[in-house]
């Protein structure tokens, strides 16, 4: 969803934008010589092919990478650690100017002497409007996104199996995990992004199981001010656990407490709830702050 608000609020901003989507890869030199950018913005996979061309001389304008997933731990299994990791550390060490969602990120950057800006994810701007969706069940545990052995949902699912509780799957099912999942896990398949916050808002618990201070659900919880169950790891650089969340290496013993301690969870909630989250139009005028300050023209 980063790169598919910050155009949007670019151009309402006063600035114009060629935004290249996967399909046109290819072209993306072409679109580069016609467009005459003054800034270059990439990210993910794809950002090796205009660090290549900076490199060599055929794009002439600053180069920004936006460091947002960890692709090594993303692409790394099916196309290779080596080249994942060349491709991404390249593209790292060749930019400009490095943003990053990801406190994490920003301390390497920062370890390496390279240009390096912490901006944030946001949220829809009209969350807090969103009204809580029904949902069955006394003790309403929400997970959202990408449901795969990566992202630990597995460890979740199995979690809840002796739990009075009901977990609510968000995202594109994994029937692996649906075949062996215990009756107290509902897989609602893929809803509308403008519809998510009603769900989540519908919570007593909302999980985090990736290694990950950047995931954009994490903020999306913050912002509705229930309680956040985590697991141990890069989402410390963001929360503190019995303070805004609840981190822990056994997510089993983790949901049986805040199931038993309501004032925790509502503590925890409310202390989530002062945190800042900003929305996507206030990200991106973050963003052409840093993009201004230091290669503005």
């Amino acid at each position: 969803m980063r790169w598919h608000w910050l155009p949007q609020y670019f151009e309402e901003l006063g600035h114009e934008v060629d935004h290249i989507l996967k399909q046109d890869w290819k072209y993306s030199y072409l679109r580069y010589l016609k467009f005459k950018p003054d800034v270059l913005i990439t990210g993910g996979p794809i950002a090796l092919m205009p660090t290549i061309l900076k490199k060599v001389g055929l794009i002439r304008i600053p180069l920004v990478y936006d460091w947002t997933d960890d692709n090594v731990d993303i692409n790394g299994k099916e196309h290779g650690i080596t080249k994942m990791a060349f491709n991404e550390y390249f593209s790292v060490e060749n930019a400009d100017l490095i943003t990053t969602p990801s406190i994490f990120e920003k301390e390497r950057c920062e370890l390496w002497d390279k240009p390096v800006f912490y901006i944030p994810h946001g949220v829809n701007p009209d969350f807090d409007t969103k009204e809580p969706a029904h949902l069955e069940g006394r003790i309403k545990i929400i997970y959202s996104g990408e449901q795969s052995k990566r992202k630990r949902v597995d460890k979740l699912i199995n979690a809840v199996k002796d739990i009075d509780c009901i977990l609510y799957l968000f995202g594109k099912i994994n029937e692996e995990f649906r075949k062996t999942a215990s009756n107290n896990v509902h897989f609602m398949g893929q809803v509308k992004y403008s519809e998510l916050p009603s769900y989540l808002k519908a919570a007593d618990i909302l999980v985090l199981t990736a290694d990950d201070d950047c995931t954009l659900k994490m903020f999306e919880y913050i912002k509705t001010g229930k309680a956040i169950l985590g697991i141990r790891g890069r989402v410390n650089y963001v929360l503190t656990h019995r303070e805004n969340a609840y981190l822990t290496d056994d997510l089993a013993k983790g949901l049986r407490e805040l199931i038993e301690d309501e004032d925790l969870r509502i503590q925890l909630g409310n202390n989530a709830k002062k945190m800042k989250i900003y929305t996507w139009k206030e990200i991106a005028k973050k963003y052409l702050d840093v993009l201004e300050e230091n290669i503005g023209h």
